[in-house]
């Protein structure tokens, strides 16, 4: 469980950075491209919460 806590808070921080980068770009295909991988990591850190949340009823 740990590791996926870990994890998640790896992610976190990743969609964080990509979010601040994707604002701060001057390049509409830059701005897109972060926008994708948020988007990408946000699918994933919610898969890796529920997981979580799973495991955590067993």
């Amino acid at each position: 469980m740990k590791d996926m806590l870990e994890h998640l808070s790896t992610l976190r921080e990743q969609i964080k950075k990509c979010e601040q980068l994707r604002d701060t770009a001057k390049s509409s295909i830059k701005r897109a491209a972060f926008d994708r991988i948020v988007a990408h990591y946000k699918v994933l850190a919610a898969e890796l919460e529920y997981a979580i949340s799973q495991a955590e009823k067993e």
